[in-house]
């Protein structure tokens, strides 16, 4: 019988330490593999990112935030770069950012943004890509804005390639 309750005793180990990282994939951390050029040069296409899952259960993320989100009627997931708020009045034009009136600097960008405005919605968020000419996103007709429950995490940090390795801002 011993060796039967040693056997038990390690599947059991073996059982709760697999629900356990799954667990903390869920909840707390996941990676994500970026896929095309929609946000350099702050991530590549081929970058893998540690997700923090726990950032938004007790608050909104705030402008400049990166995300992992889906978008609504998708079931792919991107990342992307929260640029405005629920309620926030955004406009882009001649290339610059004004929110609620107030111009706004973003040292991220690869490229300008097209003349666009939108007025969010009481649980809407503008969800962009930093290399604008090329990024599908929430100016997008059949994309729009996201709401807290598509945000799925935060980027922090560029774990492959090696060389890239470090936060992401």
């Amino acid at each position: 019988m011993k060796p039967l309750r040693r056997a038990l005793a390690i599947l059991l180990v073996v059982l709760l330490a697999a629900g356990a990282g799954l667990a903390l994939k869920r909840f707390a951390f996941g990676t994500i593999r970026v896929a095309g050029a929609s946000m350099e040069d702050t991530l590549r296409g081929g970058d893998v990112a540690l997700v923090t899952r726990w950032d938004y259960a007790s608050r909104d993320p705030e402008p400049g935030d990166v995300v992992e989100c889906r978008f609504p009627g998708r079931s792919d997931t991107y990342v992307k770069r929260i640029v405005a708020l629920p309620g926030d009045e955004v406009v882009f034009s001649g290339g610059a950012l004004t929110i609620n009136g107030e111009h706004v600097d973003e040292p991220y960008l690869s490229t300008p943004t097209e003349d666009y405005a939108v007025t969010l919605g009481a649980d809407e968020f503008l969800a962009l890509g930093d290399n604008r000419a090329e990024s599908y996103d929430s100016r997008m007709a059949d994309m729009g804005p996201i709401s807290k429950s598509d945000i799925l995490g935060r980027a922090r940090w560029i774990l492959l390639p090696l060389g890239r390795f470090g936060p992401i801002r």
